[in-house]
């Protein structure tokens, strides 16, 4: 499509999703930038040659993915940033779809892990990052060290881990993505964590982590990848143990 043509008269009328397609391929191609006011919907009815009802259950709609945002008493531009809603839909989807969801997101966030840690091998962190991993790692061996168990307070220190390597990536897709996934899996990292402490396994976070941080310095890609497997052990024993009960 060109630049200039998404206001062209869709043919067929009433057909949201072409309003949809047409507002979207609009912004990827950059004929609409980020923060930019789009046209009212009147002048999309006129332009598109549909129906008002069609404009408004479009626009509805990608306002709810969070690509639209609709100002009051001001107009509708499209989002300058990015937003989870984006995303969200999609991975809530993949939970309503059937009981072992739970089991794939963790497989998903695994891949994440796997590929945010290749790209930080590759590339090599500069001092800063490895300051700020080095800091929450302590905090958290601190809490841990002084006979703390609160496993809330333990998930937001490993959290903030492993926001820390998803930042450190500088890309902004990744960050939401990965904050998406963390937030939709959280209560089973809760039950993971309860399980660790359950073993007196706390230095496993530890171990996890600066396990991690030493490989990110090496030069064996695959021993970082062996890393990650390792490090989701417990979420995979709590998994088969949901799958097999006693």
């Amino acid at each position: 499509m060109e630049r200039g043509d998404f206001l062209a008269p869709i043919r067929t009328r009433s057909v949201v999703d072409s309003v949809v397609s047409r507002l979207t391929g609009a912004i990827m191609s950059g004929a609409l930038k980020p923060g930019m006011k789009i046209p009212t919907e009147a002048d999309l009815v006129k332009a598109f040659g549909v129906g008002r009802n069609t404009v408004r259950e479009a626009v509805r709609i990608l306002e709810a993915y969070g690509i639209l945002e609709i100002r009051r008493a001001d107009g509708t531009y499209v989002r300058d940033g990015f937003s989870p809603k984006i995303l969200d839909p999609m991975l809530y989807g993949i939970v309503l779809q059937k009981e072992s969801a739970h089991h794939e997101l963790i497989g998903l966030r695994k891949l994440l892990d796997q590929g945010i840690l290749q790209q930080l091998f590759w590339r090599k962190l500069p001092e800063e990052t490895w300051d700020k991993l080095n800091a929450l790692q302590e905090d958290l061996e601190q809490y841990l060290a002084a006979g703390e168990n609160e496993i809330s307070v333990i998930a937001k220190k490993d959290l903030a881990f492993h926001r820390a390597l998803a930042a450190a990536t500088d890309n902004i897709a990744v960050v939401t993505l990965y904050d998406s996934i963390m937030k939709i899996t959280e209560s089973f990292l809760y039950k993971t964590i309860e399980v660790i402490l359950q073993h007196d396994a706390a230095a496993y976070f530890s171990e996890s982590h600066r396990g991690i941080m030493e490989k990110l310095t090496g030069n064996r890609l695959d021993e970082l990848y062996e890393k990650v497997e390792w490090s989701y052990r417990y979420w995979d024993t709590l998994f088969q143990e949901e799958q097999d009960p006693i």
